[in-house]
């Protein structure tokens, strides 16, 4: 009995590991046979319910910039606008869907925006101490660290797993 909880306890924690999440989907576009990677939203280093997160798009037509879908998970909100703190130096980031949307059903209540984002603030990110992103909704902002001085998170080795796939 006793080692079946040490078993389960640490499957439990293994499964809640930073380093662990999906991986980029690499696809080709049929319309200009782009090379398109994605990777679904991970959720920031979250101590809340509702906490903030992102996932990724990049097309190889426009090679310096990508898509930062931000998330707002466990609530159905309006994001109003999106801000990321890279050690010290802020950057709001530029909308490029004017609304939001919402996944809603049985067991999920998220809602999500997508902005604008150079690939060199997402190495960035990569390279830095201290990331924060601050996300403005109609209650006010929610904000959560993406890394801060050893502390990470599931986006931010989303995001490294991203740039690699960019990258090749």
């Amino acid at each position: 009995m006793f080692r079946t909880v040490v078993f389960l306890s640490a499957l439990a924690i293994g499964a809640c590991s930073n380093t662990s999440g999906l991986v980029p989907k690499v696809s080709h576009s049929g319309f200009d046979n782009s090379k398109v990677v994605n990777i679904a939203p991970h959720g920031n280093a979250c101590t809340d319910m509702t906490c903030t997160g992102f996932g990724l798009q990049w097309n190889s037509k426009y090679p310096d910039d990508a898509f930062m879908i931000v998330q707002v998970f466990n609530d159905v909100t309006p994001i109003f606008g999106a801000q990321l703190n890279i050690d010290g130096d802020i950057i709001t980031l530029k909308e490029s869907q004017l609304v939001s949307s919402y996944d809603v059903d049985g067991y999920t209540r998220n809602s999500s925006k997508a902005f604008s984002v150079s690939l060199e603030t997402l190495e960035n990110i990569e390279n830095a101490n201290r990331v924060w992103m601050r996300v403005e909704t109609p209650d006010g902002t929610i904000e959560d660290a993406i890394i801060d001085n050893g502390k990470d998170s599931k986006s931010y080795h989303a995001l490294k797993r991203f740039l690699v796939e960019v990258k090749s």
